[in-house]
């Protein structure tokens, strides 16, 4: 998944008719939701709640579409097949690989915010 961007900035700028203080009004609402999700996704993961993990891998995978998280819209989308297969390994290698790449991806947005 390396080769897929972290961010489409320049997609994203354009559904939303060029629009750079709505785009970054958008990431700052992400930067303070997507990690109350990975946490959600940990606290499920802990308590085999295969469900709930496939409800809140969805979720981060929707709102991730329309900010233009493409990394992560991937990775959560591939979350949320595993967790509906109930495939303990998968997801607990998958929440690392996710935790990594909100990093960076909420690390891009600060970064376009700033500017």
């Amino acid at each position: 998944m390396s080769d897929i961007p972290l961010l489409s900035i320049e997609e994203t700028l354009e559904r939303m008719s060029g629009d750079r203080e709505l785009l970054a009004n958008l990431f700052q609402l992400y930067i303070d939701d997507a990690p109350k999700k990975l946490r959600s996704i940990e606290e499920f993961a802990s308590q085999g709640e295969f469900y709930q993990i496939e409800r809140t891998a969805h979720s981060l995978k929707g709102a991730s579409a329309t900010v233009g998280a493409t990394r992560l819209c991937g990775l959560a989308a591939e979350l949320e097949r595993v967790a509906k297969a109930r495939s303990r390994d998968r997801i607990d290698a998958l929440r690392t690989e996710l935790t990594l790449v909100c990093e960076e991806t909420l690390e891009s947005m600060r970064r376009f915010c700033a500017d």
